[in-house]
């Protein structure tokens, strides 16, 4: 067959020319009744005299080939229904904490509307920018497919359904939480710990960002010295992507605010029921767990045809996958010991000392006047 190339800038002999391809390449396939991989070799070389500029030696090529089609298309199907699953069961747990909260109304001082806005805000961009869910990817990927089953397309609709059924709830949650906040406004002390909790997460958030920035700008310059025939693996990460995936990640963490709220507030109150931080947790800490599965167990994957744990709505990677869930558990572990043993059980103890003695200060004054 015949083959291609851009020219560089340097290659060009006029001002016009941006092809060669006056390039022949011979390929020969494994067949088609072989497994899912096997190897393809061949040659390339140009049919110009040895004179020309753009003339090259003769190279023997070699390359990995792939027809598991079929597999991906089951792949695609289970977590299109894994999905569904995850989002059903968040809506679940959202609804079982706003029947907790009205239930249990004295806890809402207690819950950290930093942490809300976080989830809230986390299904409510996608939505608003109208792009697919965070776990589909930008590319056409039923197109990438060589058949589809013609029901991927109507589940992507029900999917985005799904997603604003939660956004919905949580922002009912986050309505909820605000406005008994605003009714019960003399209460300084909550107020002032929220105020301290955005001013550290958000500075938190900040360096988090241009930390992934830094690596982001790192892995281009590394990725200009890969040659283009790199597939997947080496692919350049665009600034919008990379900050996709460290949304991903704040929303891994999204326990976060509320630590820092019950240390602040030294809160001993159970604000979060364990089904809603527990539930939620591990709904956010699964597709990790199932991208260290799929790595492991699947061939090479067709570029685009992630639904489920989809590398650019997160930080996919074999160390990732297993930091981010570790961190998830031990988010939980300190809610749980917080909402047990009050919100500065995991300080030190002189830090707790301190706070007793500001307390006893306070109602002496209180006294006095």
């Amino acid at each position: 067959m015949v083959g291609c190339r851009k020219l560089s800038s340097s290659l060009k002999t006029y001002d016009s020319d941006s092809m060669d391809c006056e390039i022949l390449m011979n390929l020969q396939f494994p067949p088609l009744n072989s497994k899912n991989r096997g190897d393809i070799k061949g040659s390339m070389e140009s049919t110009r005299k040895k004179s020309d500029l753009l003339y090259f030696e003769h190279l023997d090529l070699s390359a990995n080939s792939f027809y598991g089609a079929r597999q991906s298309i089951w792949r695609m199907d289970f977590e299109v229904i894994t999905v569904l699953i995850s989002h059903t069961f968040s809506c679940v747990f959202v609804g079982l904490q706003l029947l907790y909260v009205k239930k249990h109304s004295q806890v809402l001082p207690s819950v950290s509307l930093v942490m809300l806005v976080v989830l809230t805000l986390g299904y409510m961009i996608p939505l608003v920018l109208n792009i697919k869910a965070l776990f589909l990817g930008s590319q056409d990927w039923p197109n990438a497919m060589l058949e589809s089953r013609g029901w991927l397309k109507a589940n992507e609709v029900v999917l985005r359904g799904a997603t604003m059924v939660i956004f919905l709830l949580q922002f009912r949650l986050l309505q909820l939480t605000r406005a008994f906040k605003l009714k019960e406004g003399h209460q300084k002390g909550s107020w002032t710990a929220e105020k301290k909790v955005l001013y550290l997460a958000l500075l938190s958030y900040i360096a988090g960002c241009l930390i992934a920035l830094a690596f982001n700008r790192r892995r281009n310059e590394y990725g200009d010295a890969v040659p283009s025939y790199a597939f997947q693996d080496y692919q350049q990460h665009s600034l919008w992507g990379d900050l996709r995936s460290y949304a991903g990640l704040v929303l891994d963490g999204f326990l976060f605010p509320q630590i820092l709220f019950n240390i602040f507030r030294s809160s001993k109150e159970k604000a979060l029921s364990h089904s809603f931080y527990v539930g939620t947790t591990f709904i956010r800490l699964l597709p990790h767990i199932y991208d260290l599965y799929r790595a492991h167990n699947n061939a090479i994957s067709v570029n685009g045809s992630y639904i489920y744990a989809n590398p650019g709505a997160d930080f996919y990677s074999t160390a990732w996958d297993v930091i981010i869930p570790c961190g998830g558990l031990l988010l939980c572990a300190i809610i749980f010991l917080q909402q047990r043993f009050g919100g500065r059980c995991i300080v030190r103890k002189r830090f707790r000392e301190l706070e007793a003695y500001e307390k006893i200060a306070a109602v002496g004054c209180e006294n006095d006047s």
